[in-house]
Protein backbone atom coordinates (compact mmCIF):
# COMPACT_ATOMS: atom_id res chain seq x y z
CA UNK A 1 0.00 0.00 0.00
CA UNK A 2 1.72 3.52 -1.19
CA UNK A 3 2.17 5.67 1.71
CA UNK A 4 2.58 9.59 1.05
CA UNK A 5 6.01 10.96 1.56
CA UNK A 6 6.59 13.95 3.44
CA UNK A 7 6.46 16.05 0.38
CA UNK A 8 4.60 15.29 -2.63
CA UNK A 9 5.97 12.34 -4.98
CA UNK A 10 6.72 14.23 -8.44
CA UNK A 11 10.40 13.50 -9.05
CA UNK A 12 11.57 17.02 -8.25
CA UNK A 13 8.45 18.26 -6.10
CA UNK A 14 9.54 16.44 -2.94
CA UNK A 15 11.96 19.09 -2.54
CA UNK A 16 10.20 21.94 -4.36
CA UNK A 17 12.62 25.36 -4.64
CA UNK A 18 16.04 23.01 -3.22
CA UNK A 19 17.42 22.55 -6.83
CA UNK A 20 17.78 26.31 -7.19
CA UNK A 21 19.90 26.69 -4.57
CA UNK A 22 21.68 23.55 -4.45
CA UNK A 23 22.99 24.44 -8.00
CA UNK A 24 25.16 26.96 -6.33
CA UNK A 25 27.08 24.15 -4.26
CA UNK A 26 29.95 24.39 -6.16
CA UNK A 27 30.58 27.89 -4.80
CA UNK A 28 31.52 26.77 -1.18
CA UNK A 29 33.98 24.82 -2.46
CA UNK A 30 35.57 27.87 -4.52
CA UNK A 31 34.97 30.35 -2.01
CA UNK A 32 36.93 30.17 1.17
CA UNK A 33 33.98 29.93 4.51
CA UNK A 34 35.93 28.85 7.45
CA UNK A 35 34.13 29.60 10.00
CA UNK A 36 30.36 29.19 8.73
CA UNK A 37 31.80 25.73 8.00
CA UNK A 38 33.07 25.49 11.77
CA UNK A 39 29.82 26.36 13.04
CA UNK A 40 27.95 23.42 10.52
CA UNK A 41 30.57 20.82 12.10
CA UNK A 42 29.50 21.91 15.62
CA UNK A 43 25.95 21.65 14.78
CA UNK A 44 26.14 18.28 13.07
CA UNK A 45 28.09 16.90 15.68
CA UNK A 46 25.50 18.09 18.61
CA UNK A 47 22.63 16.37 16.43
CA UNK A 48 25.12 12.88 16.41
CA UNK A 49 25.06 12.84 20.31
CA UNK A 50 21.72 14.14 20.93
CA UNK A 51 19.36 11.72 22.36
CA UNK A 52 18.05 9.06 19.91
CA UNK A 53 14.45 7.34 19.28
CA UNK A 54 14.74 4.14 17.56
CA UNK A 55 11.77 2.41 16.01
CA UNK A 56 11.99 -0.42 18.50
CA UNK A 57 11.63 2.46 21.24
CA UNK A 58 8.50 4.05 19.17
CA UNK A 59 7.38 0.30 18.74
CA UNK A 60 7.62 -0.61 22.52
CA UNK A 61 6.37 2.77 23.51
CA UNK A 62 3.10 2.52 21.32
CA UNK A 63 2.21 -1.47 22.07
CA UNK A 64 2.70 -0.02 26.40
CA UNK A 65 0.02 2.69 25.47
CA UNK A 66 -2.09 1.10 22.85
CA UNK A 67 -6.10 0.82 24.31
CA UNK A 68 -6.77 -1.35 21.05
CA UNK A 69 -4.28 -3.79 22.76
CA UNK A 70 -5.74 -3.37 26.27
CA UNK A 71 -9.21 -4.29 24.74
CA UNK A 72 -7.91 -6.93 23.06
CA UNK A 73 -6.24 -8.32 26.01
CA UNK A 74 -9.97 -7.66 27.90
CA UNK A 75 -11.43 -10.02 24.97
CA UNK A 76 -9.01 -12.59 25.65
CA UNK A 77 -9.92 -12.18 29.61
CA UNK A 78 -13.61 -12.54 28.73
CA UNK A 79 -13.57 -15.57 26.57
CA UNK A 80 -11.20 -17.45 29.28
CA UNK A 81 -14.36 -16.34 31.77
CA UNK A 82 -17.04 -18.08 29.64
CA UNK A 83 -14.31 -21.40 28.52
CA UNK A 84 -14.35 -21.91 32.64
CA UNK A 85 -17.91 -21.71 32.64
CA UNK A 86 -18.32 -23.73 29.76
CA UNK A 87 -16.83 -26.42 32.16
CA UNK A 88 -18.90 -26.59 34.81
CA UNK A 89 -21.89 -28.71 35.97
CA UNK A 90 -25.64 -27.55 35.96
CA UNK A 91 -26.12 -26.71 39.39
CA UNK A 92 -28.16 -28.96 41.39
CA UNK A 93 -32.08 -27.51 42.54
CA UNK A 94 -33.28 -27.66 46.43
CA UNK A 95 -37.15 -28.02 46.45
CA UNK A 96 -39.54 -28.38 48.98
CA UNK A 97 -43.36 -29.56 48.82
CA UNK A 98 -46.50 -28.75 51.45
CA UNK A 99 -49.59 -30.76 50.80
CA UNK A 100 -52.74 -31.19 53.34
CA UNK A 101 -52.90 -28.59 54.89
CA UNK A 102 -55.43 -25.02 55.02
CA UNK A 103 -58.32 -27.62 54.62
CA UNK A 104 -61.01 -28.53 56.57
CA UNK A 105 -61.62 -30.96 58.86
CA UNK A 106 -58.63 -32.45 60.19
CA UNK A 107 -56.80 -30.62 57.50
CA UNK A 108 -56.94 -26.90 59.03
CA UNK A 109 -53.41 -26.72 60.11
CA UNK A 110 -50.35 -28.04 59.31
CA UNK A 111 -50.64 -30.96 61.85
CA UNK A 112 -51.66 -33.41 59.48
CA UNK A 113 -49.64 -31.53 56.26
CA UNK A 114 -47.15 -33.80 54.24
CA UNK A 115 -44.06 -32.00 53.95
CA UNK A 116 -41.53 -32.95 50.93
CA UNK A 117 -38.04 -31.88 50.63
CA UNK A 118 -35.33 -33.14 48.39
CA UNK A 119 -32.65 -32.31 46.03
CA UNK A 120 -33.13 -32.35 41.86
CA UNK A 121 -30.37 -33.05 39.18
CA UNK A 122 -30.14 -32.64 35.52
CA UNK A 123 -27.75 -34.99 33.79
CA UNK A 124 -26.49 -33.53 30.66
CA UNK A 125 -26.25 -36.26 27.93
CA UNK A 126 -25.18 -36.74 24.34
CA UNK A 127 -22.01 -35.43 24.95
CA UNK A 128 -23.48 -31.45 25.75
CA UNK A 129 -20.71 -30.26 28.19
CA UNK A 130 -17.90 -31.50 26.14
CA UNK A 131 -18.91 -29.87 22.97
CA UNK A 132 -19.97 -27.02 24.97
CA UNK A 133 -15.84 -26.97 26.24
CA UNK A 134 -14.61 -27.34 22.87
CA UNK A 135 -16.89 -24.56 21.52
CA UNK A 136 -15.62 -21.98 24.26
CA UNK A 137 -11.73 -23.17 24.03
CA UNK A 138 -11.95 -22.67 20.25
CA UNK A 139 -13.55 -19.47 21.03
CA UNK A 140 -10.59 -18.62 23.77
CA UNK A 141 -7.99 -19.22 21.18
CA UNK A 142 -9.53 -17.23 18.30
CA UNK A 143 -9.59 -13.98 20.57
CA UNK A 144 -5.60 -14.83 21.61
CA UNK A 145 -5.16 -14.92 17.54
CA UNK A 146 -6.87 -11.60 17.13
CA UNK A 147 -4.87 -9.97 19.47
CA UNK A 148 -2.04 -11.08 18.12
CA UNK A 149 -3.54 -9.70 15.16
CA UNK A 150 -3.76 -6.54 16.80
CA UNK A 151 -0.60 -6.32 18.10
CA UNK A 152 1.05 -6.95 14.75
CA UNK A 153 -0.86 -4.03 12.99
CA UNK A 154 -0.01 -1.46 15.52
CA UNK A 155 3.64 -2.43 14.97
CA UNK A 156 3.12 -2.12 11.01
CA UNK A 157 1.35 1.21 11.79
CA UNK A 158 4.57 2.40 13.91
CA UNK A 159 6.74 1.52 11.05
CA UNK A 160 4.71 3.62 8.37
CA UNK A 161 4.59 6.50 11.22
CA UNK A 162 8.35 6.33 11.80
CA UNK A 163 9.68 5.95 8.28
CA UNK A 164 7.14 9.00 7.65
CA UNK A 165 8.75 11.16 10.57
CA UNK A 166 12.20 10.17 10.02
CA UNK A 167 12.22 10.61 6.28
CA UNK A 168 10.45 14.37 6.99
CA UNK A 169 13.49 14.65 9.61
CA UNK A 170 15.83 13.98 7.22
CA UNK A 171 14.13 16.31 4.25
CA UNK A 172 14.24 19.02 7.31
CA UNK A 173 17.79 18.67 7.47
CA UNK A 174 18.54 18.92 4.05
CA UNK A 175 16.32 21.96 4.00
CA UNK A 176 18.18 23.57 6.14
CA UNK A 177 21.53 23.34 4.52
CA UNK A 178 20.40 24.19 1.25
CA UNK A 179 19.39 27.57 2.84
CA UNK A 180 22.30 28.12 4.80
CA UNK A 181 24.49 27.21 1.39
CA UNK A 182 21.63 29.66 -0.76
CA UNK A 183 22.29 32.21 2.41
CA UNK A 184 26.29 32.13 1.77
CA UNK A 185 26.07 31.53 -2.08
CA UNK A 186 24.03 34.92 -2.53
CA UNK A 187 26.66 36.74 -0.54
CA UNK A 188 29.36 35.56 -2.17
CA UNK A 189 27.17 36.18 -5.36
CA UNK A 190 26.64 39.46 -4.42
CA UNK A 191 30.05 40.16 -3.58
CA UNK A 192 30.92 39.26 -6.94
CA UNK A 193 28.90 41.31 -8.78
CA UNK A 194 29.78 44.20 -6.94
CA UNK A 195 33.36 43.33 -8.15
CA UNK A 196 32.29 43.49 -11.78
CA UNK A 197 32.83 40.01 -12.09
CA UNK A 198 29.64 38.36 -12.27
CA UNK A 199 26.49 39.66 -14.53
CA UNK A 200 23.61 41.31 -12.33
CA UNK A 201 21.40 38.49 -13.34
CA UNK A 202 23.26 36.08 -11.19
CA UNK A 203 22.74 38.37 -8.03
CA UNK A 204 18.90 38.24 -9.09
CA UNK A 205 19.13 34.54 -9.56
CA UNK A 206 20.59 33.96 -6.41
CA UNK A 207 18.14 36.41 -4.36
CA UNK A 208 15.54 33.89 -6.16
CA UNK A 209 16.91 30.85 -4.78
CA UNK A 210 17.54 31.65 -1.49
CA UNK A 211 13.90 32.52 -1.19
CA UNK A 212 12.79 29.18 -2.41
CA UNK A 213 14.96 27.51 -0.19
CA UNK A 214 13.66 29.73 2.49
CA UNK A 215 10.01 29.11 1.46
CA UNK A 216 11.22 25.02 1.42
CA UNK A 217 12.60 25.00 4.72
CA UNK A 218 9.54 26.04 6.15
CA UNK A 219 7.41 23.87 4.38
CA UNK A 220 10.01 20.59 5.09
CA UNK A 221 9.29 21.82 9.26
CA UNK A 222 5.82 22.25 8.76
CA UNK A 223 6.04 18.68 7.52
CA UNK A 224 8.36 17.78 9.91
CA UNK A 225 6.71 18.63 12.96
CA UNK A 226 3.35 17.05 11.90
CA UNK A 227 4.93 13.84 10.91
CA UNK A 228 6.79 13.69 14.82
CA UNK A 229 2.51 14.50 16.07
CA UNK A 230 1.83 11.72 14.11
CA UNK A 231 4.06 9.65 15.42
CA UNK A 232 3.38 10.57 18.80
CA UNK A 233 0.12 9.74 19.12
CA UNK A 234 0.70 6.23 19.24
CA UNK A 235 1.70 6.36 22.79
CA UNK A 236 -0.78 9.58 23.31
CA UNK A 237 1.91 11.99 23.59
CA UNK A 238 1.69 15.30 22.26
CA UNK A 239 5.36 15.54 21.25
CA UNK A 240 8.94 13.77 22.05
CA UNK A 241 12.10 15.38 22.46
CA UNK A 242 14.07 12.65 21.06
CA UNK A 243 15.69 13.05 17.15
CA UNK A 244 14.99 9.79 15.30
CA UNK A 245 17.50 7.48 13.26
CA UNK A 246 18.01 8.82 9.74
CA UNK A 247 20.44 5.36 9.76
CA UNK A 248 17.11 3.38 9.55
CA UNK A 249 16.06 5.16 6.36
CA UNK A 250 18.92 4.87 4.90
CA UNK A 251 19.47 0.86 5.59
CA UNK A 252 19.15 -1.67 2.72
CA UNK A 253 17.02 -4.87 3.99
CA UNK A 254 16.95 -7.40 1.18
CA UNK A 255 14.10 -9.65 0.77
CA UNK A 256 13.91 -13.18 1.67
CA UNK A 257 12.80 -15.48 -0.95
CA UNK A 258 9.19 -14.97 -1.15
CA UNK A 259 8.20 -18.55 -0.35
CA UNK A 260 9.70 -18.27 3.03
CA UNK A 261 6.94 -15.62 3.77
CA UNK A 262 4.17 -17.69 2.15
CA UNK A 263 5.37 -20.55 4.76
CA UNK A 264 4.88 -18.34 7.85
CA UNK A 265 1.95 -16.43 6.21
CA UNK A 266 -0.03 -20.28 7.06
CA UNK A 267 1.01 -19.94 10.55
CA UNK A 268 -0.07 -16.29 10.89
CA UNK A 269 -2.25 -15.20 13.53
CA UNK A 270 -4.99 -14.03 10.90
CA UNK A 271 -5.10 -17.18 9.46
CA UNK A 272 -5.17 -19.26 12.38
CA UNK A 273 -7.97 -17.10 13.96
CA UNK A 274 -10.03 -18.20 11.06
CA UNK A 275 -9.03 -22.14 12.19
CA UNK A 276 -10.34 -21.35 15.34
CA UNK A 277 -13.52 -20.17 14.61
CA UNK A 278 -14.26 -22.89 12.26
CA UNK A 279 -13.95 -25.03 15.02
CA UNK A 280 -15.78 -23.41 17.53
CA UNK A 281 -18.50 -23.71 14.79
CA UNK A 282 -18.29 -27.46 14.24
CA UNK A 283 -18.68 -27.04 18.43
CA UNK A 284 -21.43 -25.31 18.19
CA UNK A 285 -22.77 -28.13 15.51
CA UNK A 286 -22.06 -31.08 17.22
CA UNK A 287 -23.60 -29.26 20.44
CA UNK A 288 -27.26 -28.37 18.63
CA UNK A 289 -27.11 -32.07 17.35
CA UNK A 290 -26.61 -33.09 21.04
CA UNK A 291 -29.39 -31.08 22.26
CA UNK A 292 -31.87 -33.63 20.52
CA UNK A 293 -30.84 -36.01 22.65
CA UNK A 294 -33.39 -35.49 26.03
CA UNK A 295 -31.48 -34.87 29.66
CA UNK A 296 -33.12 -36.78 32.45
CA UNK A 297 -33.71 -35.10 35.92
CA UNK A 298 -33.49 -36.97 38.63
CA UNK A 299 -35.10 -36.19 42.61
CA UNK A 300 -34.32 -37.41 45.58
CA UNK A 301 -36.13 -36.45 49.09
CA UNK A 302 -37.64 -36.98 51.92
CA UNK A 303 -41.34 -36.97 52.65
CA UNK A 304 -42.43 -36.29 56.11
CA UNK A 305 -46.11 -37.04 57.48
CA UNK A 306 -46.89 -34.62 60.26
CA UNK A 307 -49.82 -36.54 61.57
CA UNK A 308 -47.83 -39.95 62.59
CA UNK A 309 -44.28 -37.59 62.48
CA UNK A 310 -42.95 -40.75 60.17
CA UNK A 311 -40.34 -40.18 57.29
CA UNK A 312 -40.01 -41.95 53.66
CA UNK A 313 -38.23 -41.55 51.18
CA UNK A 314 -38.70 -39.81 47.54
CA UNK A 315 -37.17 -40.60 43.93
CA UNK A 316 -38.28 -39.57 40.43
CA UNK A 317 -37.12 -38.73 37.42
CA UNK A 318 -38.56 -37.01 34.42
CA UNK A 319 -37.44 -36.89 30.65
CA UNK A 320 -38.13 -34.51 28.34
CA UNK A 321 -40.34 -36.01 25.62
CA UNK A 322 -39.38 -34.38 22.12
CA UNK A 323 -42.35 -34.53 20.07
CA UNK A 324 -42.27 -31.18 18.77
CA UNK A 325 -38.60 -29.64 19.12
CA UNK A 326 -35.48 -31.63 17.79
CA UNK A 327 -33.65 -28.63 17.58
CA UNK A 328 -34.24 -28.34 13.84
CA UNK A 329 -33.60 -24.98 13.82
CA UNK A 330 -30.51 -24.43 15.90
CA UNK A 331 -28.76 -27.57 13.74
CA UNK A 332 -29.59 -25.79 10.41
CA UNK A 333 -27.94 -23.11 11.80
CA UNK A 334 -24.93 -24.63 13.40
CA UNK A 335 -24.50 -25.91 9.86
CA UNK A 336 -24.82 -22.78 7.53
CA UNK A 337 -22.02 -21.34 10.28
CA UNK A 338 -19.72 -23.69 9.45
CA UNK A 339 -20.10 -23.16 5.95
CA UNK A 340 -19.61 -19.48 6.57
CA UNK A 341 -16.63 -19.67 8.52
CA UNK A 342 -14.86 -22.43 5.84
CA UNK A 343 -15.15 -19.75 2.88
CA UNK A 344 -14.34 -16.66 4.85
CA UNK A 345 -11.17 -18.77 5.91
CA UNK A 346 -10.25 -19.92 2.32
CA UNK A 347 -11.49 -16.44 1.02
CA UNK A 348 -8.73 -14.72 3.90
CA UNK A 349 -5.68 -17.12 2.72
CA UNK A 350 -6.02 -16.35 -1.12
CA UNK A 351 -6.34 -12.37 -0.02
CA UNK A 352 -3.40 -12.54 2.27
CA UNK A 353 -1.36 -14.30 -0.63
CA UNK A 354 -2.22 -11.88 -2.91
CA UNK A 355 -1.45 -8.83 -0.67
CA UNK A 356 2.38 -10.48 0.49
CA UNK A 357 2.81 -11.05 -3.29
CA UNK A 358 1.90 -7.56 -4.20
CA UNK A 359 4.32 -6.23 -1.14
CA UNK A 360 6.99 -8.43 -2.05
CA UNK A 361 7.66 -7.39 -5.05
CA UNK A 362 7.24 -4.01 -4.13
CA UNK A 363 9.84 -4.20 -2.02
CA UNK A 364 12.16 -6.74 -3.64
CA UNK A 365 12.05 -3.67 -6.80
CA UNK A 366 12.64 -1.19 -4.01
CA UNK A 367 15.71 -2.96 -2.96
CA UNK A 368 16.94 -3.46 -6.87
CA UNK A 369 16.39 0.67 -7.14
CA UNK A 370 17.83 1.50 -4.12
CA UNK A 371 20.71 -0.82 -4.71
CA UNK A 372 21.41 0.44 -7.82
CA UNK A 373 21.49 4.16 -6.90
CA UNK A 374 23.62 3.53 -4.22
CA UNK A 375 26.97 1.49 -6.14
CA UNK A 376 26.60 2.78 -9.60
CA UNK A 377 24.32 5.71 -10.23
CA UNK A 378 25.04 8.14 -7.24
CA UNK A 379 28.75 7.25 -7.38
CA UNK A 380 28.48 8.38 -11.45
CA UNK A 381 26.94 11.22 -10.55
CA UNK A 382 29.29 12.62 -7.72
CA UNK A 383 32.38 11.88 -10.06
CA UNK A 384 31.06 13.83 -12.83
CA UNK A 385 30.52 16.37 -10.71
CA UNK A 386 33.73 16.59 -8.97
CA UNK A 387 35.20 16.15 -12.38
CA UNK A 388 33.10 18.79 -13.71
CA UNK A 389 34.05 21.34 -11.09
CA UNK A 390 37.52 20.56 -11.37
CA UNK A 391 37.49 21.32 -15.37
CA UNK A 392 35.36 24.39 -14.31
CA UNK A 393 37.95 25.63 -12.19
CA UNK A 394 40.72 24.58 -15.13
CA UNK A 395 37.99 26.95 -17.33
CA UNK A 396 37.41 23.72 -19.47
CA UNK A 397 33.74 23.98 -18.48
CA UNK A 398 30.85 26.85 -18.10
CA UNK A 399 29.10 27.62 -15.33
CA UNK A 400 26.00 25.69 -16.78
CA UNK A 401 27.52 22.50 -17.45
CA UNK A 402 28.68 22.91 -13.55
CA UNK A 403 25.09 23.17 -12.48
CA UNK A 404 23.25 20.32 -14.80
CA UNK A 405 25.68 18.09 -13.26
CA UNK A 406 24.84 19.46 -9.93
CA UNK A 407 21.19 18.96 -10.88
CA UNK A 408 21.91 15.39 -11.73
CA UNK A 409 23.53 14.25 -8.90
CA UNK A 410 20.44 15.99 -6.83
CA UNK A 411 18.07 14.11 -8.72
CA UNK A 412 19.87 10.69 -7.80
CA UNK A 413 19.83 11.69 -4.54
CA UNK A 414 15.91 12.34 -4.04
CA UNK A 415 15.38 9.07 -6.21
CA UNK A 416 17.20 7.24 -3.79
CA UNK A 417 15.72 8.60 -0.54
CA UNK A 418 12.18 7.82 -2.85
CA UNK A 419 13.24 4.53 -3.36
CA UNK A 420 14.22 3.57 0.40
CA UNK A 421 10.86 5.28 1.66
CA UNK A 422 8.98 2.59 -0.54
CA UNK A 423 11.63 -0.10 0.80
CA UNK A 424 10.57 0.34 3.88
CA UNK A 425 7.34 0.83 3.42
CA UNK A 426 6.42 -2.78 1.19
CA UNK A 427 8.49 -3.96 3.93
CA UNK A 428 6.25 -3.16 6.92
CA UNK A 429 3.42 -4.79 4.82
CA UNK A 430 5.42 -8.16 4.21
CA UNK A 431 6.26 -8.43 7.76
CA UNK A 432 2.72 -7.18 8.74
CA UNK A 433 1.13 -10.75 6.57
CA UNK A 434 3.93 -12.75 7.45
CA UNK A 435 3.61 -12.20 11.18
CA UNK A 436 7.18 -11.25 11.85
CA UNK A 437 7.61 -10.36 15.67
CA UNK A 438 10.06 -7.75 16.57
CA UNK A 439 13.19 -8.88 18.47
CA UNK A 440 11.74 -7.71 22.04
CA UNK A 441 8.49 -9.62 21.70
CA UNK A 442 7.52 -12.89 20.93
CA UNK A 443 5.14 -14.84 18.88
CA UNK A 444 1.93 -16.14 19.64
CA UNK A 445 1.96 -19.42 18.43
CA UNK A 446 -1.39 -20.59 16.46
Amino acid sequence: MAIQCPHPRQRMGRFIGYHIPLSFVFFIAIVACGPTVAQDAVRKEAERWSPRLTLQDAIDRALAASPGLQAARAGIASARGAERQAKLLPNPEFSLEVENFKGSGPYRDLDSAELTYGVSQNIELGGKRSARRQAATAERKAAEMASESARLDLIRAVKVAYTQAAAAEHSLTLALELESIAKRVLYNVTERVKAAREPEIQQSKAEVAYAASSAARQRAANTCAAKRKALSRFWREAAFPERLSVEYIFSFPEPEALEIYEARLARSPDIARFGRLTEAREAELKLARAGVVPDPKITVGVRQFRDTDEQALVAGVSIPFPVFNWNQGEIARSGAEIVRADNEHRQAEIDQVGQLTDAWSQWQSAWVEARNLKETILPQAERAFRLTLEGYRAGRFSYLEVLDAQRTLFEARVEQVDALIRLHLARADVERLAAIATPEQKEVKP
